[in-house]
Parts: structure tokens; sequence; C-alpha cells
């Protein structure tokens, strides 16, 4: 997930992929962007069908009228004299094309000022760096490792109607350099200043790891000095003596280490009140440390926030219960990002790249303990618990007491 610092290294990536998408009727250099799309469709019309699936919601930019009727189009001067880099997004906008439909206003700004005022506040809270960019104002492009399988978790989940809005909007799946990249909702977009927004992002499940990810059984040096680097007294007799784990015993390790094997989650990283980022939450493994770590992430206005959030994720529970795409995928490595602000409260299901289908004749339920080859993470087993925290978290008054005593 991105949000809130400064990642320009990302510019050229992001930049290359809309450079090539050839929305015919429009330069490469360009990108068309409207506040809104009332009932003037026909208008639209002179559009490909390509451009119209990049028209979308973006900056409050009004456009003056200045006839009875809509000037349907208004063409402008090249704006091949701006340069990017020297002037300020704010100048750059002023010179933007403007097209007045009635309440609707279309702009085509240079890719490279949109894409750097779209970055500029932005930081990967998680993940690996630099896999995500912007696609438009309101969606992303995240790359895929190579068997593409969030592409087609996000298929599948885009036809379960039950989990209809508790993940991002699945767009398509697009290659680039033999890359592959898929197109998903920015959930931040849906708050007013997202730069202003708290975000924490949850490893959801008892397992963050595929069975053929630890299937090979061969011992390995480096996997024990990193067991033996965060805990120098876990290593058994046996295994002092050979100097090598299996990787599943560093996984299992690992997940024993935080508070996923225990609670069926942990918390990754979050952008707190205030704006600071904190991601070193290795220590938060007990019922009482995650209550803390939500304490401090809910801020002054904690019992609104808790309210809301506990009501969504008891409507995600039970969407899951009934979802036919979590009866037959497990789904492992996945997250829940909740995101508030002075106003809202929401939480998402995201992060489907270790999503895959079991067995046709089994069903999962998500709560059954893991044990090799039975397919179960934990899900349900980790929302069941986040649950239960947040219905147990103390109430403001008695927090302030214990503060102060």
């Amino acid at each position: 997930m991105l949000t809130c610092s400064h990642s320009q290294s990302l510019v050229p990536i992001a930049y290359e992929l809309h450079k090539n998408s050839s929305w015919p009727g429009i330069s490469s250099s360009y990108y068309v962007q409207s506040k809104q799309l009332p009932s003037y469709f026909k208008f639209f019309m002179n559009f490909s069908a390509v451009t119209l699936r990049y028209i979308i919601n973006c900056f409050p930019y009004p456009t003056p009228r200045t006839s009875p009727q809509p000037e349907q189009v208004i063409i402008c001067e090249h704006m091949n004299n701006v340069d990017s880099e020297n002037k300020s997004f704010g100048d750059a906008f002023e010179k933007l094309v403007q097209v007045s439909v009635e309440t609707m206003a279309i702009t085509a700004l240079p890719i490279d000022v949109w894409l750097k005022e779209r970055l500029k506040k932005w930081v990967q809270l998680s993940g690996h760096e630099g896999s995500i960019v912007p696609a438009t104002t309101c969606t992303l492009y995240k790359k895929q490792t190579g068997n593409c399988m969030e592409a087609r978790a996000y298929e599948n989940i885009t036809k379960d109607s039950v989990l209809n809005g508790f993940t991002p909007r699945y767009f398509k799946q697009l290659q680039k350099n033999d890359e592959c990249f898929i197109e998903i909702e920015d959930l931040l977009q849906q708050f007013a200043d997202p730069s202003k927004t708290s975000i924490m992002d949850i490893k959801i499940g008892t397992r963050t790891f595929l069975e053929s990810e630890v299937s090979n059984t061969k011992r390995r040096k480096d996997l024990y000095e990193k067991m033996t680097a965060i805990d120098p007294d876990e290593p058994t007799p046996e295994e002092r003596a050979c100097g090598e784990i299996t990787k599943l015993r560093y996984m299992q390790f690992r997940e024993r280490e935080s508070s996923s094997a225990e609670l069926g989650f942990r918390i990754e990283a979050a952008k707190m009140p205030g704006g600071s980022l904190q991601k070193n939450f290795k220590k938060v493994r007990t019922y009482e440390d995650v209550t803390r770590a939500l304490i401090d992430f809910f801020g002054t206005d904690r019992e609104r926030i808790r309210s809301r959030l506990l009501a969504r994720l008891k409507a995600m529970r039970s969407a899951i219960e009934r979802s036919h795409f979590f009866a037959t995928h497990e789904v492992v490595g996945s997250s829940l990002l909740i995101v508030h602000d002075h106003e809202k409260v929401n939480c998402w299901m995201i992060d489907f790249a270790k999503s895959s289908p079991v067995d046709s004749t089994r069903r999962l339920d998500h709560r059954t303990p893991w044990v090799p080859g039975n397919s179960e993470d934990g899900y349900l087993l980790g929302v069941d618990n986040l649950i239960k925290i947040l219905e147990g978290m103390p109430p403001v008054e008695v927090t302030i007491v214990e503060e102060l005593s």
C-alpha cells in the first residue's frame, strides 16, 4: 500500500506504463481526467472506448461556463514549453486543456507532472519497495510475480458478490516488458485528504507462507543464522550440532515470534495519527500488546473508530463465512488495511498474491489449525481474535485513569 512520503524513483516505471498505453486520440504525453461523468454520455462517444476507461474522478477544478450552450471542444495551446522539472504543479495546472460540458471538466495534464504530484507524499507501508505505482487518480498498478496468481484471485473475488466492497475493485491485468501488472482501486482516494489519514497494515492468518514454499526438506545454514540472530536460545541441541534448519522450521519459528501463531494476525506497519511511520511491531505479540498498539493507532477519537471498525469487521467476517472464494481458496499473506481520518473509518482485505485454489472436493473453514496438506490458513481465526480485542478494549475513561495512576 502506498501513502504519504516521497517515492520519486517510481516515476520512470509509471511513466513508461502510461506512455505506452497507446490511448487512441490522445497524445502519449498527456493524461485525461474528469471531475465527474453526468448524463452527457453521448458527447463522450467522440472518444474511443479505451480513452473513456481512463476518464475518472480527479482534481476539483471547475471550468467556468462562457456561453449559454456548453462548448463541446475548446482547443488549447500546446504545452511543449512547459518545463515540468522547474514549474510547480500549480503553474502547470493553470495551463491545462479545458473542455467544458455543463458540470463536467476534462483536463489533460503532462504525465510526469501528474505522477510527481501523485507520488510526492507517498511511502510504501509494507511489501516489496517499488511494486506499486499510480495508474490513474483513483487506481494503482501493482507488479505481479511470474505466475500472476493475484490477477486470477481478483478475477474470482469479483465474481463472488458477497465480497463486494470488502476488497479493492479490480480492473484489469496488463503486460509491460515481460512483466505482469494488475490495475486495482486506490482505496485511499475514498478519503478527503489521503495524506491526513492514519493507516495500519495487519497481516492476517496463522500461516503466511505457501505449503509449496516449505516443501523442500533440505537444511540451510543461512536460515539457522537468521533464527539465532533473532533468538540465540531457540535451536535444539540437534540443530546446534549441524548448524542448519529447514525452511519450514524457520517459517514456523518466525510466525511464533510474532502474534501470528497465537492470534492469527500480526501488525506489519502503521502510519500513526500525526503522520509518523512505524514498522517495528516485532514485540507486539500478546492480546495486551495488540490492544495497546490499537489504542495508540486510534488516537484521541478512539471510541468512534473502534465502534465503526468493529461493525465493519463483523460484516466482513459474515461475508467470508458465506464466500465461495474463501471456501475454495487458501488465502496466505493477505492483509487487512485499516484507514481512518476525522470523518471516515474503513477496512479492506488486500494482497492476494499467495491465494490459490484447493482441490475441488475440499472446503476450507479458515479456522482449523494448519497441518501440512490441509491448506488451512487461519484467516477467520485472525478476524475472530481482532474482533475480540476490539470488543474487550477498555473505555477511554478507564485508560486515562490507568495512565495517570
